[in-house]
């Protein structure tokens, strides 16, 4: 179990945003990267690149990632006297995803219409307020980020 950064949150910006998505819409959603969204991906376009995505795909980890990182650099001391790596932490890079960058690309896989038309409803029409210490925002538009529960 992961420790909270602060058990004790005072301000907003010391809260987390949680959303609650129904068990049936997880399970769909399960149910449509494993049957279509991997298999899309194994055949990707030219122009998309997944090689070295080892997140969100069947046989990505953070190992399969550091084993490819560690075959490169050995092999790139084989031919060079040094090897410089740049180390960047993009944990929370999906939570920036647009949606729209997101369909874009999903349109260009080789999916049915109807996933892809399953998809693009799925992201479309959240909104979110924040309540702290009694007080309620409006409601916004969600146009980027992924739906978390």
């Amino acid at each position: 179990m992961m420790p909270l950064l602060n058990p004790h949150p005072t301000a907003p910006t010391e809260y987390r945003p949680i959303s609650i998505t129904p068990v049936l819409s997880r399970v769909m959603e399960r149910h449509v990267v494993r049957t279509y969204l991997y298999q899309a991906i194994q055949h990707q376009p030219q122009d998309l690149y997944f090689q070295d995505q080892f997140a969100f795909r069947p046989t990505g980890s953070t190992i399969a990632a550091l084993i490819a990182m560690l075959h490169t650099v050995n092999d790139m001391l084989s031919r060079f006297p040094f090897v410089r790596v740049f180390a960047l932490d993009f944990s929370k890079a999906f939570d920036t995803v647009r949606h729209s960058t997101l369909l874009e690309k999903l349109a260009k896989l080789d999916l049915p219409d109807e996933v892809y038309n399953w998809i693009e409803a799925f992201f479309d029409g959240h909104s979110h307020c924040t309540k702290f210490a009694g007080f309620t925002s409006t409601f916004v538009t969600i146009l980027a980020s992924v739906i978390q529960g």
